[in-house]
């Protein structure tokens, strides 16, 4: 699917539906491509760009303190609560705070998925679905989805697709996916917060999960050579060269899936 906001892989749809349009964050965490091979520029350090947290928006104007109308969810109360400060930012228009906050989403795709506030702030007045993964809120041209899991957070990073469409996941999500991970190999995760027993990003259950220290000894990635391809209708390989601790360079391939949480890493080889 590719829309004029640069959403794509039409063919991740039929397995992960509306359920996966969802996010991550914490309060004071939050945080286009063609089907073959594609390329979201990064800086050289792979920590110097990317969002870190809210204190780097501390100087950003207050939202307003009155709260925004959010649809009630039936037998979860706490799900409008918890999207009710991230809506105040997005009232607020600073883009670039949401982004700062919701630093477990890629930023590209977070500008763009948080571009159309009225229409996300029509759909959030509707009243929410409580789905199998996440909290559903369908508005006439846009749909926002915070995971189940993420609502306790109190700070509800959502997702945002247009209405209809059956994904908000493409391959930038992936290789965000993966700079994640080898952030946290190097020692420089994107986020102090951003560690593996708090936002797994490893698939259950999978071959890199049998063999979790397969890249110690990494010191450093080119995160600006980031590429991917879509490889099936919910998979995707990512391709970066990685340096070890003996200065040897090569190129390193992620191979991803879909799960509950968004893309999951499921094999490392390289």
């Amino acid at each position: 699917m590719i829309n004029s906001r640069g959403w794509e892989m039409g063919g991740l749809a039929a397995i992960v539906g509306c359920a996966l349009l969802t996010g991550c964050s914490s309060d004071d965490q939050h945080a286009g491509h063609s089907a073959t091979t594609s390329h979201a520029p990064a800086p050289a350090t792979a920590t110097s760009a990317l969002p870190q947290s809210s204190s780097t928006a501390d100087t950003a104007p207050s939202a307003p303190t009155s709260n925004v109308p959010i649809g009630e969810v039936p037998g979860n109360a706490n799900a409008a609560t918890a999207l009710q400060p991230w809506a105040r930012d997005l009232v607020a228009g600073d883009v670039g705070r949401l982004v700062g906050k919701c630093w477990t989403i890629d930023p590209k795709n977070a500008r763009d998925m948080y571009a159309d506030k009225d229409g996300i702030l029509a759909a959030i007045a509707q009243p929410g679905i409580d789905g199998q993964f996440a909290i559903i809120w369908k508005g006439p041209t846009e749909t926002v989805s915070v995971k189940r899991s993420e609502i306790a957070s109190g700070y509800a990073c959502p997702r945002v697709a247009p209405t209809g469409s059956d994904t908000s996941l493409n391959e930038g999500d992936a290789r965000y996916a993966v700079q994640r991970y080898l952030s946290r190999w190097i020692g420089k995760p994107v986020h102090p917060d951003d560690a593996e027993g708090k936002y797994p990003l490893v698939c259950p259950g999978s071959v890199q999960a049998a063999n979790p220290g397969r890249l110690t000894g990494t010191t450093a990635f080119a995160d600006n050579q980031l590429t991917s391809r879509s490889t099936g209708i919910a998979d995707v390989e990512v391709s970066v060269p990685v340096t070890n601790s003996s200065g040897v360079t090569q190129a390193t391939v992620f191979t991803l899936n879909i799960g509950p949480e968004g893309f999951c890493i499921n094999d490392v080889s390289g």
